[in-house]
């Protein structure tokens, strides 16, 4: 009896020593999957929409680089910007699902928050938003009192000069009409035909005039007890502008941006209000040869009458140098109108908007930080689109002076009922520089919109 109750317990200490065996082996060979990198779990996936094909390399990269280091499949889709809110929320609450983030515009920022769409951006240190966002881009991505999306890029409008005729840009339009009193189109200068021309049909370029005085929405564009769209000031405002057609005559009806910029490659131009997306353009030009030569004259450091001595402020400088390497063009913030009326720039953001119906956030997040954070440096070189983030290097280096431009900026708003006020400003600018009464055209639009305001309160 014994003999079989020892045959017994030792087959069951013969099995449990194989299957520690076993165990063991089976622990060691997942170990050295660990450890090799491989692991046969099945990856998450993200999937990202977007409107912009210029993008399509960089997140194509940025997808790519991703999936390498954190097991998961990003699928990128591009998609109308057509109700492009409206479309991610449908796809979100179907049994498809929608995006897991997607790239917006700063002015669909509260649509999307309204909508249920949007979590709050904790993916950055304190440190880090402050060391590497400028304050405007923070309050860009802010929404209902709390950081809701990931800064990526901008655009804004500035001031281009030739280097081929001036030294610089002015600090005020007053200087422009000065400089266009006294110009004569010397020697080097017989290819300019406007001084200072800009799309004066399109609000972009325009709003400078006037943003220094209008509030739209407070720091962050949401507050609707902020909304201010008319004061005496900008009734001034306008009233200048609306003299400069006497001065030159640009055409509403025929102006468009992209002729404007040609003219200004030829040298046709010597001022002009520009978008960021035209620096590419400019050196595009130059790549290919066809920027118009530099005017043979006086060399440098001669004045441009051939008397001793240095030019007065906006005064001509034709025969100087290109400087930095060869850029024909310089790049300045917009020029105040005169000493008492200062302008600022219109612009708007895009960032990346983690879903609040993913699945999966916190991966969502982790690539959000990647794209606008860790690999933003190379944005610009593959899509020529401002990057918001500081501290990127640029080859020219004076389109570091875009970004000084954007911080002084103001945003398009995110309050939907504002929405339209473009579009009614719009009008009311090619009215006004086509003559009609200032006040009459402000005070219209200022009607419409409060009243709407009002109405959805």
């Amino acid at each position: 009896m014994r003999q079989k109750i020892y045959r017994r317990i030792f087959a069951v200490l013969c099995v449990l020593l194989v299957f520690s065996q076993m165990m063991q082996a089976a622990y060691s060979y997942h170990r050295e999957q660990q450890e090799a990198g491989e692991d046969n779990s099945e990856p998450a996936s993200l999937v990202l929409w977007y409107t912009d094909d210029k993008l399509n390399a960089y997140l194509v990269e940025a997808a790519e680089e991703f999936e390498k280091t954190h097991n998961v499949e990003v699928t990128l889709q591009l998609v109308t910007a057509v109700d492009y809110i409206e479309h991610i929320n449908t796809a979100s609450i179907s049994d498809l699902g929608g995006p897991d983030l997607f790239i917006t515009s700063s002015e669909l920022l509260e649509k999307a928050r309204l909508a249920g769409l949007t979590v709050e951006n904790n993916s950055f240190s304190d440190r880090e938003l402050d060391n590497y966002f400028p304050k405007k881009a923070q309050d860009a991505a802010t929404c209902g009192g709390k950081l809701v999306a990931y800064p990526f890029y901008f655009e804004t409008c500035f001031m281009l000069y030739n280097k081929n005729y001036v030294e610089g840009a002015p600090k005020t339009i007053d200087e422009i009409l000065e400089y266009s009193r006294s110009f004569e189109g010397g020697t080097g200068e017989d290819k300019i035909e406007n001084l200072l021309k800009w799309n004066v049909a399109d609000i972009f370029f325009n709003f400078f005039f006037i943003s220094n005085y209008v509030n739209l929405g407070g720091a962050t564009g949401d507050d609707k007890s902020q909304v201010q769209l008319s004061a005496e000031e900008v009734i001034e405002c306008l009233e200048y502008y609306q003299s400069l057609n006497a001065f030159f005559a640009i055409d509403a009806d025929a102006v468009t941006t992209d002729n404007v910029l040609q003219e200004f490659i030829d040298g046709k131009i010597v001022y002009t209000i520009a978008k960021t997306d035209a620096i590419a353009r400019l050196d595009a030009a130059i790549a290919e040869g066809t920027v118009a030569e530099a005017p043979e004259g006086e060399t440098e450091g001669e004045s441009t009458e051939g008397e001793e001595g240095d030019p007065e402020e906006g005064e001509s400088t034709q025969g100087e140098e290109p400087q930095d390497n060869g850029y024909f063009y310089g790049i300045a913030e917009v020029p105040n109108l005169t000493e008492s009326l200062p302008t600022k720039g219109l612009s708007v953001t895009n960032s990346v908007v983690v879903n609040a119906y993913s699945q999966e956030r916190a991966l969502a997040k982790e690539f959000a930080k990647y794209i606008t954070y860790e690999k933003v440096d190379s944005l610009y070189a593959m899509t020529n689109k401002m990057p918001v983030k500081v501290g990127v290097p640029y080859e020219n280096p004076e389109i570091t002076t875009l970004l000084v431009q954007y911080e002084h900026s103001v945003e398009v708003p995110k309050i939907t009922d504002l929405s339209n006020y473009w579009i009614e400003m719009e009008i009311a600018f090619a009215n006004i520089w086509r003559g009609n009464d200032v006040r009459s055209e402000i005070e219209a639009v200022d009607a419409k919109i409060q009243a709407q305001l009002a109405t959805e309160e």
